[in-house]
C-alpha cells in the first residue's frame, strides 16, 4: 500500500513540476468569409515543438425551409442570444468575467500581438448592447504591452471578421488555477443556471 501510495505520489509531483513549464504559442488566425490560421506550440524550453493547421469552414449544407407553423427545434428562436444577454446582464458576474480577463492577459505574457474584431449582430439594438459589454473588454486589451487591439462594431449587418497574430507565454498550472477559480466561483455558477433557463 506504501509503495503505491509512493508511485502515486511521485506521478503527482512530476504532473505538477511538467505543468509550472511554461508553453510558448505562436499564432495566425483570418476569418472574413472562412476561418484559417496556423498556430505553433513549443513546450519544455523547445525539447518539444508542434504545430498545427486552422482549416477553413466546410461549406454549409442547403437548409430546408420549415413549414410555415412549425417549429423545429425544441428552443425558440434567438433563444441563445438573449440567454447571453441574460447572463452578460448580471453585473456581479460581469464584474467576476472582468477580472478573470484581467487576470488572464496579465498571465499569458503576449507579445507583438495583434487584433482586428468586426462584429455584428444584425439588429442596431443587439449590437449595441452587445458593444456596450465588449467595450471594456477592448479597451482594457488595448492597455497591454506589445498589443494592438481594435474591436468594431457593425450595427447594420450580421458580421464577425477577425485577423489576429502574434505570440504568448503561459504556464499551464496558472491558467488552470485561473480558469479553475473562475468556472467555481458562486458567481459563476448562479450565472450558468441562469443561462439554462433563458435557453430552454
Amino acid at each position: 500500500m506504501s509503495s503505491v501510495l509512493l508511485v502515486i505520489g511521485i506521478l503527482l509531483a512530476l504532473l505538477f513540476v511538467l505543468l509550472a513549464v511554461p508553453i510558448t504559442v505562436a499564432f495566425r488566425i483570418d476569418r472574413i468569409k472562412e476561418i484559417r490560421g496556423q498556430v505553433k506550440f513549443h513546450w519544455l524550453f523547445g525539447l518539444v515543438r508542434f504545430q498545427t493547421g486552422i482549416p477553413g469552414a466546410a461549406k454549409a449544407e442547403p437548409q430546408r425551409t420549415p413549414k410555415p407553423g412549425k417549429i423545429t427545434g425544441k428552443r425558440r428562436p434567438g433563444a441563445h442570444v438573449r440567454g447571453v444577454f441574460a447572463l452578460l446582464r448580471q453585473s456581479a458576474f460581469w464584474r467576476r468575467a472582468i477580472r478573470f480577463i484581467k487576470d488572464l492577459l496579465h498571465a499569458i505574457h503576449a507579445h507583438d500581438l495583434y487584433l482586428r474584431l468586426r462584429i455584428g449582430l444584425g439588429d442596431p439594438a443587439d449590437t449595441g448592447r452587445l458593444w456596450a459589454l465588449i467595450g471594456p473588454v477592448s479597451g482594457i486589451a488595448a492597455n497591454l504591452h506589445s498589443a494592438e487591439v481594435c474591436i468594431e462594431p457593425e450595427f447594420m449587418d450580421s458580421v464577425l471578421e477577425v485577423e489576429s497574430h502574434g505570440e504568448f507565454r503561459l504556464i499551464p498550472l496558472q491558467f488552470i488555477a485561473l480558469a479553475t477559480a473562475f468556472a467555481a466561483s458562486p458567481t459563476t455558477l448562479r450565472a450558468w443556471r441562469t443561462l439554462r433557463r433563458s435557453t430552454v
